[in-house]
């Protein structure tokens, strides 16, 4: 069975923009988007964590990473596999060293993106 973890944009979370990670869920149920890499195979998702936010730098989502780790092996449990959230890929001015740095220090593969229903803007235009 594959694992998974999604770091996710703070503020779309903390906004209620997303309510309850709805898009990514339901891509991975419906193994759409970058999900249906997994078509044939069982997924399982054990978290979704956040950027650390705007005000931070890309040392904030390694730190969530790491602290989402760190509990994992307390359960006995691993990810093989991180998604950038979408709502990272469509509107994070930061993404690409959130996404850099991540792929440095996770020591996991990264998938960019998770579904496909997001609208062309979300913060005007």
């Amino acid at each position: 069975m594959k694992k998974i973890a999604i770091l996710a944009c703070k503020m779309i979370r903390e906004q209620n923009l997303c309510p309850a990670d709805a898009k990514c869920l339901v891509a991975l149920s419906r193994k759409e988007g970058e999900f249906e890499r997994y078509k044939n195979d069982d997924v399982s998702i054990l978290g979704i964590m956040d950027c650390g936010g705007c005000e931070g730098n890309k040392t904030r989502a390694i730190c969530s990473l790491l602290l989402f780790k760190t509990q994992l092996v307390a359960l006995k449990e691993n990810i093989d596999v991180l998604h950038i959230g979408t709502c990272m890929m469509k509107f994070c001015p930061r993404k690409d060293d959130i996404i850099a740095a991540v792929k440095e220090k996770a020591g996991i593969e990264i998938i960019e993106g998770t579904h496909k229903y997001a609208p062309p803007t979300i913060f005007g235009n």
